[in-house]
């Protein structure tokens, strides 16, 4: 579905962290992070490769799992927060929380979908683009940061493949990816 949403964006799959190098990576104008398991997947040599990679003026967009790090608190800093865990998935509604270029003319939105927490980062100087409402509390749902010379934006959707049929999160995904790639 990524590869629909993004059509205009040319897209090399890559399951496995380990393969990540600066060399492969320099050709590239935006990595997506959506793998599931880090702890089975990455290690301290493709975090540094990732982190390289950004802060030498790469671009990151993590989305939704991309975020579970726990064994890469460096990977955890750069996305500007920790996953702490989720209750049960239900209908969440979201709205723009920062006028910014990438939430510009977004419309609130509902959808089924994991209400994630996080511990955030109060050093990295993040823009939290939307919130969610849960239980009648607003939790971060999408932000943005620079991290050295490069982009790091993280969108908390994306459970299953009926996320990325929500259109109010497929215009998300789409203005993430044109942000990541300086085309906002």
């Amino acid at each position: 579905k990524i590869k629909e949403i993004l059509s205009g964006l040319e897209i090399d799959v890559c399951t496995d962290y380990a393969h990540l190098h600066s060399d492969r990576l320099a050709q590239y104008d935006l990595v997506i992070d959506y793998i599931d398991g880090w702890s089975r997947c990455g290690n301290c040599d493709a975090a540094g490769e990732l982190i390289a990679y950004v802060a030498q003026g790469g671009a990151m967009l993590s989305l939704h799992n991309g975020i579970i790090k726990h064994s890469s608190p460096e990977m955890e800093q750069m996305v500007g927060g920790a996953f702490t865990g989720h209750p049960q998935h239900e209908v969440l509604a979201y709205a723009v929380k920062t006028a910014h270029p990438v939430s510009k003319g977004l419309a609130p939105f509902e959808m089924d979908e994991e209400p994630y927490q996080f511990a955030m980062d109060p050093l990295a100087g993040l823009t939290i683009l939307m919130e969610y409402t849960y239980h009648d509390q607003q939790y971060p749902a999408a932000w943005l940061r620079t991290f050295g010379k490069g982009k790091v934006i993280y969108l908390s959707p994306g459970h299953n493949p009926d996320s990325f049929q929500n259109e109010g999160f497929r215009a998300q995904l789409v203005r993430a990816a044109a942000w990541c790639c300086d085309e906002i």
